[in-house]
């Protein structure tokens, strides 16, 4: 999913798109295991997490940006750890190779980070002593962007709610609100799912990050 060239999903890109009266913008939602880049000047990118982690990467330079919105693979005994470090990977570098696809530079990217909450319960890893899901994906994209070289703008992570993300890529502004209640079991409903369906992806090669 992407801010142009939808592509063969257009049609389901076009069921999250809509006004929103809120803010008074187009805005866009982005899912589990999806990325979207805008260019499109007053839009705004929405994704909700809870275990899950978004990086919102923004070109202070041509002052456009995207989101992500990924979880690791469980890297017990039936994910083995270095498919779930490939599958962060794969994310990470598909969101900055989209950025820089469209005129970003490297040393023009500002990055923020959310989510990792620990709100999946019962959701550690299957070895013993396994650190939480949330813990595991707030680590990770630490990690990744430590050893890329950039510098993390912004972070809200851990904790035990889940959250409402909002960002402005004609800004590089980002909202974040943490959900009630009653909406959480809808997130963790939805990223059980999803993390389920992660134990047959396939992720297969490398990817490399433009210069």
């Amino acid at each position: 999913m992407s801010g142009e060239g939808w592509g063969s999903a257009a049609e389901e890109a076009e069921r999250r798109r809509w006004f929103d009266p809120t803010f008074k913008i187009m805005a866009v939602k982005v899912l589990p295991g999806e990325h979207y880049v805008s260019t499109a000047g007053q839009e705004m990118i929405v994704t909700v997490l809870g275990s899950c982690v978004a990086a919102c990467v923004w070109d202070t330079r041509m002052r456009i940006g995207g989101m992500n919105h990924f979880m690791l693979p469980d890297s017990g005994s039936d994910v083995p750890v270095d498919k779930a470090m490939r599958y962060g990977n794969f994310a990470m570098e598909e969101l900055i190779n989209d950025v820089l696809r469209r005129g970003g530079r490297r040393d023009s990217l500002e990055i923020k980070v959310f989510g990792g909450g620990n709100v999946l319960p019962g959701m550690g890893g299957s070895g013993s002593g396994s650190k939480p899901i949330g813990d595991r994906n707030a680590f990770f994209v630490r990690q990744y962007l430590s050893e890329e070289g950039y510098r993390i703008a912004a972070e809200d992570l851990g904790g035990p709610h889940p959250r409402r993300i909002h960002f402005f890529p004609r800004l590089g502004k980002v909202i974040r609100l943490f959900l009630k209640k009653d909406v959480e079991r809808a997130v963790l409903n939805r990223e059980i799912s999803y993390r389920s369906r992660l134990q047959t992806v396939q992720v297969e090669g490398e990817i490399e990050l433009f210069d």
